[in-house]
This record gives C-alpha cells, structure tokens and sequence, in this order.
C-alpha cells in the first residue's frame, strides 16, 4: 500500500475539522452552559474518548505544525489529560472499599482526592470554554449541546453477581509469592527518589521539582515496575484457594492497585507540568495553556497528592509483603566456602546483600560464634576481616531458602570474580545482580 501526503488550504481542512469536533464541542457547549453539574465517570469517559479521537484526526492532519491550529491542538491534549486524570480519581474513590487497606489513612485521602478533583472539574470547564472560543475564532461550527444528563449519571451499584468463579491451584504458588514481592520490593527501591513522605506547603513548592527531581520518564519506569507485580500477581496469585485464605494477600493486591493509579495520575500531570510550564517551553501556545491553569496547582497536585499518597500506600505494600514473606518463608541453613582470592571484599560483599534484598527476607550470616546481617554490605566486609585475620575457609548463610540457595549459587561461582579480583561470570538465575 502506498501512502502520499496532499498539502490542503487551511480553507479546505475547516470542513474536515468541523466534522471531527463535533463530539467533542457538543460536550464543551453542554458544560459550558451548565457549569454547575458535576462530572460523572461516564462524562468523563467520553471526555476522554472525544478527546483522543479529535488529537488523532488533528494530528494525521499535521494540525500540531500548523500555528493556525496549534493551539487548539494543545487545547484537546489538555481536555484528554485532566478528564483522564479525573477519571482516574473518581474511579479510586469507587474502588476503595474492595481494595482492603488499612483504613488509618482513608478519610484524609478520600478529603484530598475530592479537593484534587475540584481543581480538575474547574480547569475541564476552563478548558471547555477556551475549546469554543478558539474554535469559534477557527470558523467552526458550535454544537447545540443536546446532551441528556441522564445518560451519563453514575448508577449507584447495589446488585451484584454472585462471587461463584472457580478458584485455581497453581503450582509453586509459593514461589510465585516470593517473585512477586521481589518486583514490588525492587519497584519501592526505585522509586525512593519520588517518595515525598511529608506535604511540602504550597508557597514552598517550585518548579525545579520538576524535572530535576521528578519527570514523565522516571515515573513511566516506576509505573512499569509497579505493573509488572500487579500482572504477575494477577497471573498466579489471584482467585487461588490460597489467596481466599490469606486476607494479606488481597490487601497487597489492593495497595499495589491503588499505587499505580497513583502513579498515572502523577505521570499524566507531570507530562502536562512539563510541557506547558513556561521555564521549561517557551512557546507562546505553551504559555497560553500554563496562564489558563495554574501551574502550582498541577503541582500540588502532582506532589502532595498523588505523589504524597504514593508514598504512603506503596510503604503499606512494602510492609505487608515483607510480612507475607515471613509468613510463608522455609528457613534453611547452608555452608559455603568464602570467596577464593581476596576474600569478602566489596563485590562479594555487595552481590550476597543483592541477594538478600532481592528476596525482601532476613539472612544472616555465621562465623564462628558472631553473626552479621547478610543484608549490609558493610556487615559482611566486617565479618570478611575476620575471615582474613583467622584464615576461615567456610561460613554458614541461615535464613530464607530462596535467598539462601541463590548465595549458594553464588559461592559456586566464586562470587562473580576470579581470585585476583577480576569480574567474572555468573550462572544464568543470578543474572539479575548485573540489571541493578
């Protein structure tokens, strides 16, 4: 199939543009004429649908490297992300009471989430009206606004199928545990940069949180990391006779569902910070949008809201799993020589830490009659000058299996070096020290 690009007049594409917005400024038209009505999930939705569908036909059209017609693009972009991002509050709110947290934080949370939203309805209206008025100076047609409310009123569930789905043994489910809560523990690990574990007051907030600190791209990274238990989780845990007699088990599953929610609203308004706060682009369009919404409450936002939040439930998610890992945990003990050569120096010493953490579970490591925290690098080098200075050819590891067979493959393979230091290679299940 071959594929040509025709150069139209401006006066030939505002029919085609006409057509295109007509959903979309029909919604703009209803909202504007009745400003007080509050956004329903269904509302929102379409928002959203009417958005992605107009951005697609204004960016085939090549609308965006246009300056006739760019603003308006960056105006339907705009509409997308903050409907999208309501969405995504309205639909934790209607969530929560299946997600099993703990309910210490709930109240402040749902305060918070319903003063975000607040700011998110009035900067849809704002952009609502914005969306006509630049319409209208397009020389495109405003809708009638023949929207019936009732078609997008929320219904308040109150029947429901009966719960009769066949649950599932899996095999190693138990090992599906351990691979799960490693994700997630390698998912907190990485996001200690974001963490903001105390509001920070609103006349305090700058710009230079972003991106410096924070960004589109890292926040990408983190939500993946976060998905990635979630699916496997979803995959292997879920609808398992041991999930229904493990009440931590749905718990987790609801923190980690809560958490990335968080995380795509922390992405998509960081996405919209940095793309239209005027220290970062300075185009004019760009400067339009950020005068149109204010940019410290997208902050705010971004920050003592999804991100605070964030913190806060992906800590519970930490804490729960290192419980379920020492619920279902088998402790073993194992000796294994020390490493040939220059001893527990900092490769070695580092690469069994590694391990450990990986797991999420205690290990401890034994020589002669002290024992040392196989978790700290600095306690294994410590307990490697003992080694040295008494000439100890073998140690003993005690603690979680899985973690402990791992640092037997380890030592097997003298620790990743060789015995004058040099990095060497490691068995294809330790590969997963080399990725961090």
């Amino acid at each position: 199939m071959e594929f040509s690009i025709e150069v139209i007049q401006e006066s030939e594409f505002i029919p085609l543009a006409d057509k295109a917005s007509k959903g979309l400024l029909k919604f703009a038209a209803h909202f504007i004429e009745k400003p007080s009505v509050r956004f329903s999930k269904k509302s929102l939705v379409a928002l959203v649908k009417e958005s992605i569908e107009l951005e697609d036909f204004l960016d085939d059209h090549g609308a965006r490297g246009n300056k006739n017609w760019l603003y308006y693009g960056e105006i339907v972009a705009s509409l997308r992300g903050f409907a999208g991002t309501a969405y995504m509050i309205n639909h934790i709110l209607s969530r929560l009471k299946f997600y099993n947290l703990d309910a210490k934080n709930i109240d402040a949370f749902i305060r918070d989430a319903e003063k975000r939203l607040d700011f998110l309805y009035t900067s849809i209206l704002a952009l609502c009206a914005t969306l006509a008025d630049e319409a209208h100076r397009l020389g495109l047609t405003i809708p009638n606004p023949d929207i019936h409310e009732d078609e997008f009123a929320d219904r308040i569930v109150v029947k429901v199928l009966p719960g009769n789905r066949d649950q599932e043994e899996v095999s190693d489910i138990h090992e599906y545990i351990f691979k799960v809560s490693s994700k997630l523990i390698d998912a907190v690990k990485e996001s200690h940069d974001v963490f903001i574990e105390s509001k920070i007051p609103k006349k305090k907030l700058h710009g230079g949180l972003i991106p410096e600190r924070i960004n589109e791209e890292t926040l990408r990274q983190l939500e993946m990391h976060v998905h990635n238990a979630q699916s496997m989780y979803d995959t292997y845990i879920q609808k398992t006779p041991l999930e229904s007699e493990t009440p931590q088990l749905k718990s987790l599953r609801g923190y980690i569902s809560v958490s990335l929610h968080l995380l795509s609203i922390a992405k998509e308004l960081t996405h919209f910070y940095e793309r239209h706060e005027s220290s970062i682009r300075k185009e004019t369009t760009h400067k339009k949008i950020a005068l149109l919404i204010k940019h410290n409450d997208v902050l705010e936002t971004i920050v003592n809201f999804a991100l605070y939040y964030y913190t806060s439930f992906i800590a519970c998610a930490e804490q729960l799993t290192r419980d379920i890992l020492a619920q279902f945990s088998i402790a073993v003990t194992a000796s294994v020589p020390v490493p040939e050569g220059l001893g527990f120096h900092l490769r070695p010493s580092t690469l069994v830490a590694k391990i450990v953490h990986h797991y999420g579970s205690a290990v401890t490591m034994h020589v002669h009659d002290k024992t040392f925290d196989a978790a700290s690098v600095i306690d294994i080098m410590w307990a490697g000058g003992i080694i040295k200075k008494e000439g100890i050819r073998e140690v003993v590891f005690s603690g979680d299996q899985n973690a402990v067979n791992d640092i037997i493959a380890l030592a097997q393979a003298n620790y990743g070096e060789d015995t004058l230091g040099n990095s060497a290679e490691l068995p294809e299940c330790l590969k997963y020290l080399r990725q961090s």
